[in-house]
């Protein structure tokens, strides 16, 4: 049976871009089943738009009005609460879709062990300009870690580092009346994913299915940076705070699962990452006394499995 998909979109002094995702919206092939849009407390013509929209679509266009700002997460987790459909497609407001992102998303979650499916996307200037690369080359999702995730062993990826696109998210609805609330900290699309990896449940989309619009106010973005400025962040990072706020998220993580049904191995898996945290946490003050340490973590291969390998390696020995 095909899916009715809800669509949540969180908008936030959008009107700029936001017509041309709703006409892409109206241009699925799989018609929506509703739009969902919360607006928080936008102070340009976001409202008006979207109460025109809601005059002209063919389909039913609900809006929330934030009458104080909630921030990205909250206005994400009021939009995916109101959704009434079988399956939830997450939308960014600066985007577009392609025509074919609905009906390829609910191939991707027809198999009943699935629970949440992502795709690619074309990372574009803001005027839809190509940018010659996609977010998958962006994050480093690797053809093998793709095949890895088509294994049921996406719960592993996602342990490694972040690979998924929120925009280019759907879950069903059974994983989001099980994942939410999302703790404070967990960006919304990283913990919809890890929750559907955990039980084996999340799938992929090789095709870019939308166009990820790159400007001056993208609250993540998808631009890619050099070397030296991924050196350069990273020795500017202070460790004692990074590893505090990193352990808290995995840990709020861990028990969250704890509590659910999830398979015994991604519980194993999780606290062997946290521990994986806990001894580069540990690492002496002194530089040049890391290196016992840190030799012992690669040797057990988890700075392969559980961090950026070399990069982590080098943040280790070098940042104060």
């Amino acid at each position: 049976m095909t899916p009715r998909f809800s669509i949540a979109l969180a908008a936030c002094n959008g009107a700029r871009h936001l017509p041309e995702l709703l006409d892409s919206l109206i241009a699925q092939r799989l018609p929506p089943f509703e739009l969902v849009a919360a607006d928080d407390a936008s102070g340009d013509g976001t409202v008006p738009l979207l109460e025109a929209f809601a005059a002209r679509a063919p389909f039913p266009v609900r809006l929330l009005r934030n009458p104080k700002r909630l921030g990205v997460e909250e206005n994400f987790s009021l939009a995916l609460t109101a959704c009434s459909g079988d399956c939830i497609a997450l939308a960014d407001q600066d985007d577009t879709w392609r025509a074919d992102k609905l009906e390829r998303l609910a191939q991707a979650l027809s198999a009943p062990e699935t629970l949440a499916a992502f795709s690619d996307a074309e990372v574009v200037d803001d005027n839809l300009a190509p940018l010659g690369y996609t977010m998958w080359q962006r994050v480093r999702f690797t053809p093998r870690e793709q095949a890895r995730l088509a294994q049921g062993e996406g719960f592993a990826v996602l342990l490694k580092h972040r690979v998924v696109t929120g925009a280019t998210l759907a879950v069903k609805v059974s994983l989001r009346d099980t994942a939410l609330p999302i703790p404070a900290g967990w960006p919304h699309d990283a913990w919809l994913a890890l929750m559907a990896a955990a039980q084996g449940g999340l799938a992929s989309v090789s095709a870019p299915l939308i166009a990820y619009r790159q400007h001056s106010g993208n609250v993540v973005g998808g631009l890619r940076k050099s070397l030296a400025q991924e050196a350069h962040a990273a020795l500017g990072l202070d460790r004692g705070d990074w590893y505090r706020g990193e352990l808290g998220l995995w840990r709020t993580l861990a028990a969250r699962l704890e509590a659910s049904t999830v398979p015994a191995a991604s519980r194993t898996a999780l606290k062997e990452k946290i521990a994986h945290l806990e001894a580069r946490a540990n690492l002496p003050a002194a530089r040049w006394r890391r290196l016992p340490g840190v030799l012992r973590e690669a040797a057990a291969g988890r700075y392969a499995r559980y961090a950026r390998n070399w990069g982590s390696i080098a943040l280790d020995l070098l940042v104060k």
